[in-house]
């Protein structure tokens, strides 16, 4: 792991040398790893992890001359097309914080503008003790920010601020609170550690001496030039932008691993990558991983893989699902940086980075970002319904529904998106739930839910509250810029950087966001059926089997969330209670929710709340690793909705 860590103009409290280094050990995990630090008056910044520089004797994310100390954590693509923006070729031995700084001294704060890549980075301006930061549209890197001492602390990792002598952290209640609900979207950029933010993705920020930290956007998904294309036309463009997303990420020297499931994301960029380099007699070698589930489990797609991997004459790896605990990250969750949240998933996640090692390689790319890209979901029916089209809107609702939800479902996609917020509120003075809104489950305190605004965060951060002229348009800037998946990006990329493997999401490319975003809604979803030009872009590149319309989504972990939550999962909510911990901090009442343990038990996958009880068992678990009731928690601060 690589740790950025800077504190700057905080009096007495700037840490030595040697304290520095050891909140970077704590950041990164790893003792043994190369640091380099810089040390003046007023100022301390370092970096640890990450390849050496050519030279070797800094880290190859530093660097710094007479005006300027630069310190990144990332990997920049497209050099090329950034080199000719700078006005020379980009030669091997340049580390990526010499580009960082030579972009900054060409570009200045414009610098992310010609920036490609996953990245989250500081400049520190040596003589006006100017800091500029900036983090990519993906979330892959974090980056935290805290005002501290009358100065600034830039890191990567809570833990190494957490290590800071004299930092003292304390709890984050409402966010904590909310994580331990399950409410995934409540949060924009708090974090667990009270005074302590993330700086969103898609940001940059600037601070002074004596001046509050302040925020911009500076990214904003945006349609590129595509519209005009036919079908066909553009299924070949998109192909060819995937295509070249892929072999960008693709380790230069060693193997490469695609994260690939049976569904229509991770094949297609296996599959683009395998084209790519075919055509051009490109030796690298890219290997598929895929999780194998038993038959009748709902996450099972042995076959579809097996089918792609016969198509492309290589022999597929596979991890065995059954074989991987859901529980086994609470062992781990005396970090800090282990957040109050817990990913489902971090289990199977870090089986794929073993798997991926394993095999010699360091660099894995998955699919994540196609179920934004290339699908949407049924909210178009309201723009049918805003353009007078009600009877069509309704013809398709029913072809896709088949009775389930019938008119009331109809009703939540197609009419409620347009009502106007006055609208929306029910007599009880609650706003109508939104189709992603999630519910407060029943045993955390209404009191809590009231004093930290939990339900009017959602109408704050969600869809409805996006720019976009369509309900379409409004659903693909929440999935692309809400900070929730940018958490969860950034907690995958830790999961498989913590085994040696580098994550990498070649859909999220911004050559092929800009692009996707330029297509139709009907090739997104025409009537339930998805992913229409995507499946067509890799047509004679995959199976018929494989792209095939399809009846429902395959490939979920339902069943493996089921079965460790019915066994293990059972168990260790039965240990945790009276859950002193949440309900010291008054976020649960203890007698309500072992009532609702007691209802999952006897009810199964028909309780209603079983994911927002996996999220207060983690919560609860993460906390008493903490010794939260010692901690003081700070005063609250009220959730305000996002700057």
């Amino acid at each position: 792991m690589t740790a950025i860590l800077a504190v700057l103009d905080a009096g007495a409290s700037l840490p030595s040398e040697r304290a520095l280094h050891a909140a970077l050990v704590a950041g990164a995990g790893d003792g043994r790893a190369r640091a380099s630090v810089h040390l003046q008056p007023g100022a301390a910044l370092g970096i640890i992890g990450g390849p050496p520089a050519p030279a070797g004797e800094h880290c190859s994310g530093f660097a710094f001359d007479d005006d300027y100390v630069a310190l990144v954590d990332g990997t920049f693509y497209y050099l090329d097309d950034l080199g000719r923006a700078l006005g020379r070729r980009i030669s091997k031995p340049t580390t990526i914080g010499q580009l960082l700084l030579e972009t900054f001294r060409t570009f200045g704060p414009g610098c992310v503008d010609h920036l490609e890549g996953d990245f989250a980075f500081l400049v520190w301006n040596r003589h006006t003790r100017e800091v500029f930061c900036a983090r990519d549209f993906t979330g892959r890197r974090a980056l935290f920010l805290a005002e501290w001492a009358g100065g600034l602390v830039v890191a990567t990792s809570l833990d190494s601020i957490a290590t800071l002598p004299g930092f003292n952290p304390g709890i984050n209640v409402g966010a904590v609170g909310a994580d331990a609900a399950g409410l995934f979207f409540a949060l924009d950029d708090e974090t667990c550690m009270h005074g302590v933010r993330s700086l969103r993705s898609g940001h940059t920020c600037t601070w002074m001496p004596g001046e509050q930290i302040q925020s911009v956007r500076t990214w904003f998904p945006t349609p590129g030039n595509g519209d005009d294309l036919s079908f066909g036309d553009a299924a070949l463009v998109l192909r060819d932008l995937i295509a070249g997303a892929a072999v960008e990420r693709m380790d230069r020297v060693d193997p490469t691993t695609v994260w690939m499931s049976g569904g229509r994301d991770s094949t297609a960029v296996f599959a683009a990558a395998k084209y790519a380099t075919s055509a051009q007699e490109d030796s690298r070698s890219l290997l598929p991983i895929s999780r194998s589930h038993p038959l009748g489990d709902s996450g099972r797609e042995d076959e579809a893989i097996q089918a792609i991997c016969d198509f492309w004459s290589v022999a597929p790896n596979w991890v065995d699902a059954q074989a991987v605990p859901l529980f086994d990250g609470l062992r781990n969750r005396d970090r800090w940086s282990a957040e109050s949240f817990a990913q489902p998933f971090e289990g199977l996640a870090c089986a794929l980075a073993k798997a991926s090692r394993s095999l010699g390689a360091s660099v894995a790319l998955d699919g994540y970002g196609g179920d934004f890209l290339f699908q949407v979901s049924r909210v178009y029916l309201a723009d049918m319904v805003s353009q007078g089209r009600i009877g069509r809107a309704l013809g398709e609702w029913r072809g896709m529904d088949g009775g389930k939800e019938g008119l009331q479902g109809f009703f939540r996609y197609g009419i409620q998106p347009l009502m106007p917020s006055w609208a929306k509120r029910a007599p009880t003075g609650r706003l109508l739930r939104g189709p992603m809104e999630r519910s407060t489950p029943p045993w955390i305190n209404t009191s809590f839910e009231r004093e930290h605004s939990l339900a009017d965060r959602f109408p704050a951060l969600g869809p409805d509250a996006q720019s976009g002229r369509t309900a379409v348009d409004r659903e693909a800037q929440f999935y692309l810029t809400n900070q929730f998946f940018a958490r969860i990006n950034a907690r995958m990329f830790g999961f498989a950087k913590e085994q040696g493997v580098e994550l990498r999401s070649p859909l999220l490319d911004a050559r092929v966001v800009r692009f996707a975003l330029s297509r139709p809604r009907e090739e997104r979803n025409n009537r339930g059926d998805n992913k229409r030009l995507l499946r067509a872009s890799m047509k004679g590149l995959l199976p018929p089997s494989v792209l095939a319309p399809r009846r429902g989504k395959a490939g979920t972990l339902t069943s493996y969330f089921a079965k460790h939550m019915r066994s293990e999962g059972l168990r260790r909510l039965s240990q945790i209670l009276p859950a002193r911990e949440l309900a010291t901090l008054g976020v649960v009442d203890s007698r309500k929710l072992a009532t609702a343990i007691e209802q999952y038990r006897s009810l199964g996958s028909r309780y209603p709340h079983v994911e927002p009880l996996f999220c207060t068992l983690q919560a609860e678990t993460w906390l008493r690793a903490r010794g939260a009731a010692a901690i003081e928690s700070g005063p609250t601060r009220k959730w305000v909705g996002s700057a």
